[in-house]
């Protein structure tokens, strides 16, 4: 079953309302299956896969990059090798708004064996981290983390450190990535909730007014073993996972 029945299969259609997200979730680890095929990667992306220096992370790659683009062809009504994605100013990977005028827009991450996408009408970033033990997670935070993350933090019981540290990881990563700033902006310039018993909220961002009522943090958990985490504008708050075949059993 190619990608797009795959999808049709699911009774999603090719609808997206301006109030969705949808984040779906890709196995990249498998028998090979006809919705991988390489050739639908553009020029940059397979000398992006080139670069690995293991066959297993250009394999993952190559699955995660072609299945991103079979789902937004499906959503387009394009093939997967029509979809043209270009980047922006900030580094950001888009639509090209002169080839496909809805708007559309998405964000990639992947991790281990698996890859997630979201899907949505509004500025949108995601991020995956397959959940290994950290090797020093304390140390991290010090560090990297705003002063209030760090000691509400450190407040928590030892046994809750871990799942806290990725929970917040990711919900920084994800602000940083809708924001398109990436690797340009120090985590400890924003705080995000650190409890893992809190919703998923972004705090502060004292150089950016605004920021804390645009954007709307939303948690994933698309398999076991790892932790997701969404950042969208508020105008997009209902979440929608789905899994994806396209021919990975």
């Amino acid at each position: 079953m190619g990608p797009d029945r795959a999808i049709r299969g699911k009774g999603l259609g090719l609808g997206l309302d301006p109030g969705d997200v949808h984040a779906w979730s890709i196995p990249l680890d498998g028998p090979d299956g006809t919705g991988f095929s390489s050739g639908a990667l553009s020029a940059e992306e397979r000398a992006r896969a080139s670069r690995f220096r293991f066959p297993a992370d250009r394999r993952r790659f190559a699955r995660a990059h072609t299945a991103a683009r079979a789902i937004l062809g499906a959503y387009l009504g394009v093939e997967p090798a029509g979809v043209v994605i270009v980047v922006d100013a900030a580094g950001k990977p888009r639509l090209d708004p002169q080839r496909h005028p809805m708007a559309l827009r998405f964000n990639l991450s992947h991790s281990h064996g698996l890859a997630v996408l979201a899907v949505s009408r509004s500025e949108i970033g995601i991020d995956l981290e397959f959940q290994r033990s950290p090797p020093d997670s304390d140390a991290v935070v010090r560090r990297y983390f705003s002063r209030e993350e760090s000691a509400t933090y450190l407040a928590l019981p030892c046994a809750l450190r871990p799942g806290a540290f990725f929970a917040a990881w990711t919900l920084k990563e994800a602000y940083l990535k809708a924001c398109g700033d990436g690797l340009r902006r120090r985590l400890d310039s924003f705080s995000v909730t650190m409890r893992p018993d809190e919703p998923p909220r972004l705090l502060a961002v004292p150089d950016r007014p605004g920021e804390v009522t645009r954007w709307r943090l939303l948690r994933l958990a698309p398999r076991a073993g790892y932790v997701g985490a969404v950042a969208v504008e508020r105008r997009a708050a209902r979440l929608r996972e789905w899994p994806w075949g396209g021919g990975l059993q």
